[in-house]
């Protein structure tokens, strides 16, 4: 405890800077999240586990690049296992939607699985498109588990882009 005097000379007792310690509001509500989280993931064979349940989701939404080539954009989506029957594209308001479905294989009589680390279900992501495409022109296509939506830009757009030169001072 250190003392300090106010105006009128009267000492006032306070902690000492050293023993004052800011905390998170936010720690105890993380640390019942981990704890939460850790209750499930500790259960052998449990599918409700939140971290599981996330690593299952991220296996069957597929992971995008957005690429800027000369006369378009190119949206490659990794989506093995799946055919062109399986997944759903989308325009509207500027926003490009995929959505599909990695369905499981039947079981054949007799045969069991000793495990399995495949993953199935449903996905479905939008992605803003940048300005200055040609609507009309949206193709798709896929080839070795990558499909590629080729979204060519306007000839507005094409014209507009110009090289700025650089004046050394």
């Amino acid at each position: 405890m250190t003392k300090k005097k106010t105006a009128t000379g009267k000492e006032l007792s306070r902690p000492s800077r050293a023993a004052v310690r800011t905390s998170n509001v936010w720690e105890p509500l993380a640390r019942f999240r981990e704890e939460f989280d850790r209750m499930f993931d500790d259960v052998s064979g449990n599918a409700f586990g939140s971290r599981l349940m996330q690593k299952m989701y991220d296996s069957v939404t597929p992971v995008v690049e957005l690429r800027d080539k000369k006369d378009e954009f190119q949206l490659v989506a990794e989506v093995p296992g799946m055919s062109s029957d399986d997944i759903e594209i989308k325009l509207s308001d500027g926003m490009l939607r995929l959505s599909g479905e990695k369905s499981e294989s039947h079981e054949e009589e007799g045969e069991s699985f000793m495990f399995s680390e495949r993953h199935y279900g449903s996905f479905e992501r939008a992605i803003k498109l940048p300005s200055g495409i040609d609507h009309d022109k949206i193709s798709a296509d896929s080839k070795d588990g990558l499909l590629i939506v080729h979204i060519p830009k306007s000839a507005e757009a094409r014209q507009k882009e110009r090289k700025i030169p650089i004046q050394a001072s």
